[in-house]
């Protein structure tokens, strides 16, 4: 080989590692040019990393203008649940403007608002089995009408076919003095047989009664029960008090939930209602004073007190 040869190859090496280790600077500043190729978990990976870095959790769901709510009420022997979305008025004029008066309305936004009974119901008067349904309503200046549809994969717009209806009840709104900005529906006002369903949005409500015939039900459960391995003697003599049911065996469950708990003090007072419900005003003074002598030094001591002065 001669010198110009030697002298030409020396020059394209100098030249080739110029030129590698210019592009491995430019690689290292884009990322590691040995990392294996992109794929769908590599990338996954990547953005959890990233997610975790800047403290954003897995469940991460962007802002929306009608966020969506889910209400589960224990309610008589069950439970009731809403599933709805809440759009807000943003400065719009609601009922007789964006709700149009006297057309079917989804109640709330982006689908059909659901409701699912736990057991049988008295809605607005009308009687209901358990199941989900479509809630809906016809809003109307002086009245609204509230329905529950079988088709609760319904959109809530266009698809509503009213023979599937399976309640219609009609109700007068109430006019609110303070404007409410997100739309709300809301169980309230429960007690072991009753409730109301609150629809509220801008300055209107409407309300619609909900009533648990459950009476005959939870005596059944408490006269198997009671024969159980685990007798709910507390339970029942609460239950039959509260109801006027069979009071005489009220008292019995109830000193049979005292031979368990002797020093339960209230159901010492429970005993003095029974016996006041069944007139015996001198038994009901003694159980009163039972209780309150077993509250003596404690933050129910002046409570109890009184109740012996009530019974007396």
């Amino acid at each position: 080989m001669t010198n110009l040869n030697k002298t030409t190859m020396k020059k394209i090496a100098c030249i080739v590692g110029m030129i590698f280790c210019t592009t491995m600077t430019m690689a290292q500043k884009k990322g590691n040019p040995t990392a294996p190729p992109a794929t769908a978990e590599n990338t996954t990976v990547q953005q959890q990393k990233r997610s975790s870095t800047i403290g954003i959790s897995q469940d991460f769901t962007m802002p929306v203008a009608s966020p969506k709510a889910t209400t589960k009420q224990q309610f008589s022997t069950s439970n009731i649940e809403l599933e709805y979305s809440r759009p807000s008025v943003k400065g719009r004029k609601i009922f007789g403007g964006m709700v149009a008066f006297g057309k079917p309305w989804r109640t709330g936004a982006n689908a059909i608002t659901k409701i699912t009974f736990g057991e049988e119901v008295i809605f607005g008067g009308q009687r209901v089995e358990a199941g989900t349904y479509a809630l809906y309503t016809i809003p109307n200046q002086k009245s609204w009408t509230v329905l529950l549809n079988t088709n609760h994969k319904s959109s809530g717009l266009n698809d509503i076919n009213h023979e599937e209806d399976i309640a219609k009840v009609e109700v007068k709104p109430t006019i609110l003095k303070e404007s409410v900005e997100t739309f709300t529906i809301e169980l309230n006002n429960i007690s072991n047989t009753n409730a109301s369903l609150n629809i509220i949005w801008e300055n209107t409500k409407v309300t619609v009664p909900i009533v648990a015939d459950n009476h005959e039900r939870i005596i059944a459960y408490l006269e198997e029960a009671l024969h159980g391995d685990r007798p709910p003697y507390r339970d029942a003599a609460f239950y039959f008090e509260e109801t006027g049911h069979d009071l005489k065996r009220a008292v019995e469950f109830a000193d049979r939930a005292l031979e368990e708990n002797p020093r339960a003090f209230w159901i010492h007072s429970l005993k003095a209602r029974i016996f006041s419900k069944l007139g015996d005003k001198q038994q009901a003074v003694r159980s009163a004073e039972t209780a309150a002598e077993m509250t003596r030094g404690t933050g129910y001591e002046e409570e109890y007190k009184k109740k012996v002065e009530d019974y007396r």
